[in-house]
């Protein structure tokens, strides 16, 4: 564009001096041809000569503000040459960065669900511990809860032995004479005999021969203060009214404390027996050194030494055998 406009100018340039040239030709041929000018045809060249120049000078003012137009137009092309190239680059620039953007963005989505995933699983293993460990307390608690009642047995069960063994010792002509049984059952050691070997006949009086024993039994019991002594009384006794109360005062005026003194009259009040196995207090049966506690009357003839009824097996319930039962039970 810059040189078009020049070569206007050139051109512009070479026409006026054409005129000029021309007009100075005419002036020359005049002069040389008639030797002078008429004033007339002066002025009229003169007029056009300065026609022209002011034409051309016109002219020469419109080329140069073209000339300034296109250079200002020039340097603005160059602008938004320059304006769009940047923007070029920009724009390549901030596509590079959406795809760098997106690609971090998949990269993270990824990560969230790997996390998401490991999570979840850690969940899951949070709550199988939980039970895992829920389990463990329980049977930790059932352990526990059985080594106590093995202790709290194996406890019982050495008074219950140590009592079976005093009684023994305190009853052995009674044992060897068979009118008192002594046995074990449901973890107890029991005491057997028949009603007649208690109280008088037909009666709620207590018969003298009972003095003996029932001192043993309040020693034995005073000695053990962690056993209670229960007493039972046959089933169909007409005078079970009278005669269980009768045996209370005296076993509690033989040292049997009342707290601990548990009569048929009032079952509430008996807890249930300790779980001591029957084996133990059997166990107990046979340190005696004679071996003569537990077993039948006279080794089984029937005949009873002391002219009394033989009592029943210890085993077999109280109101099965027609006895009284005095029985020391752990609390």
């Amino acid at each position: 564009m810059r040189s078009i406009m020049t070569k206007i100018l050139e051109s512009s340039l070479s026409f006026r001096t054409r005129i000029w040239l021309r007009t100075a030709s005419v002036l020359l041929a005049a002069s040389s041809t008639a030797g002078c000018v008429a004033s007339k045809q002066y002025d009229e060249a003169r007029s056009v000569a300065v026609s022209e120049q002011q034409a051309h000078a016109r002219t020469r003012e419109r080329l140069e503000a073209s000339m300034k137009r296109i250079a200002t137009l020039e340097a603005e092309l160059a602008l938004r040459e320059q304006a769009m190239n940047k923007d070029a680059n920009e724009a390549e620039e901030s596509k590079l960065a959406s795809t760098v953007a997106l690609k971090e963005k998949d990269a993270a989505f990824q990560l969230v669900e790997q996390l998401r995933s490991e999570l979840a699983r850690t969940g899951d293993h949070l709550v199988l511990f939980a039970k895992e460990k829920r389990d463990l307390q329980q049977t930790l608690l059932v352990a526990e809860e059985r080594m106590r009642n093995i202790e709290s047995a194996g406890r019982n069960l050495d008074e219950l032995v140590a009592a079976a063994r005093d009684l023994s010792l305190a009853l052995g002509g009674e044992l060897d004479q068979h009118v008192v049984e002594l046995g074990a059952r449901d973890g107890q050691v029991v005491l057997g005999m028949v009603p007649e070997r208690i109280f008088a006949a037909n009666g709620d009086a207590l018969a003298t021969e009972a003095g003996p024993m029932l001192a043993a039994i309040g020693k034995v019991s005073q000695a053990h203060p962690s056993l209670r002594v229960v007493v039972r009384e046959p089933a169909g006794t007409q005078l079970s009214a009278t005669r269980t109360p009768r045996l209370g005062d005296a076993l509690r005026q033989n040292g049997v404390a009342n707290e601990r003194l548990t009569l048929p009259s009032a079952p509430a009040q008996e807890p249930a027996p300790a779980l001591v196995a029957d084996g133990a207090a059997a166990g107990a049966e046979g340190s005696q050194e004679d071996g003569k506690a537990g077993r039948g009357v006279d080794g089984g003839n029937g005949e009873n030494p002391a002219g009394k009824v033989a009592p029943g097996p210890v085993g077999a319930p109280a109101g099965e055998t027609g006895r009284y039962e005095i029985a020391f039970a752990a609390p």
